[in-house]
C-alpha cells in the first residue's frame, strides 16, 4: 500500500466512567451523491482500511468508528456499495458520550476536502467488532469506553486521503496524431507506388 499510516492504540484514561447504558441509535440522512461516477473517489472499504493499516488485528466483522478528522471535510460513508453516500454526523461521534458510528466490513467510507483546504492526512480512530451490525449497519450507537467484552482496543490511524478515498483509475489517454505528418507519409507513399507504376 502506497498510503503510510501512523497507528497510535489508546486506552480509556478515565477507568472510572461507568458504560453508558442508554441505548439509541440514530440512522443518518441518505445523501444523493452517485458513488461510482465519482472518479477516485469510490471510497475504501472498511475492510480494506483495518486489514490495509493494522494487520496485527483480528479479523473483524466490522467497526464502530469513535472519531474522524472533521477539519479535513466531509465525512461520507455508503452501505450499498457506493451506490448512495450518506454524510457522517462527526458532530455526535466527536464529542464527549461515547457514540461511535457502526459500519460493517464492506462498508465504504470517504472524505470530500472542503475547497481551498489541502489535507495531507486524515485521522480516524476506531474499535474492531465481531459481531455483524445487521439492522444497525449505519447507525449511531453507544459503546463502552474501556472493558469491552470482545476486549477490541481504540486504534487511532493517520491516513493520506488516497487510503481512505481510493486511487483513481488510471486513464489510458492515446498520443495525438500529427495531422500534417500522416497527410505527408501518406503523399510519400501515394508517389512511391506512382513511381513504381511509371
Amino acid at each position: 500500500m502506497t498510503a503510510n499510516a501512523t497507528v497510535q492504540s489508546t486506552a480509556s484514561s478515565n477507568a472510572s466512567e461507568s458504560p453508558p447504558t442508554r441505548r439509541s441509535t440514530r440512522r443518518a440522512a441518505p445523501v444523493e451523491t452517485a458513488g461510482a461516477a465519482t472518479t477516485g473517489l469510490g471510497g475504501n472499504t472498511v475492510a480494506h482500511i483495518v486489514e490495509g493499516n493494522c494487520p496485527d488485528l483480528l479479523a473483524a466483522a466490522g467497526v464502530i468508528i469513535e472519531h474522524l478528522d472533521a477539519q479535513a471535510g466531509t465525512w461520507q460513508f455508503s452501505v450499498d456499495d457506493g451506490q448512495t453516500w450518506r454524510a457522517i454526523r462527526t458532530d455526535l461521534i466527536n464529542r464527549a458520550g461515547h457514540l461511535g458510528l457502526a459500519l460493517n466490513r464492506d462498508a465504504r467510507l470517504r472524505v470530500l476536502p472542503f475547497g481551498g483546504h489541502r489535507v495531507t492526512g486524515v485521522r480516524m480512530a476506531f474499535h474492531t467488532v465481531q459481531r455483524n451490525h445487521g439492522q444497525g449497519n449505519g447507525s449511531y450507537r453507544a459503546y463502552a469506553p474501556d472493558e469491552r467484552d470482545d476486549g477490541s482496543r481504540t486504534v487511532t490511524l493517520v491516513l493520506s486521503l488516497g487510503a481512505v478515498n481510493g486511487t483513481p483509475p488510471e486513464v489510458h489517454v492515446p498520443r495525438p496524431r500529427n495531422k500534417r505528418a500522416l497527410a505527408q507519409r501518406a503523399a510519400l507513399a501515394a508517389g512511391g507506388t506512382a513511381g513504381m507504376l511509371c
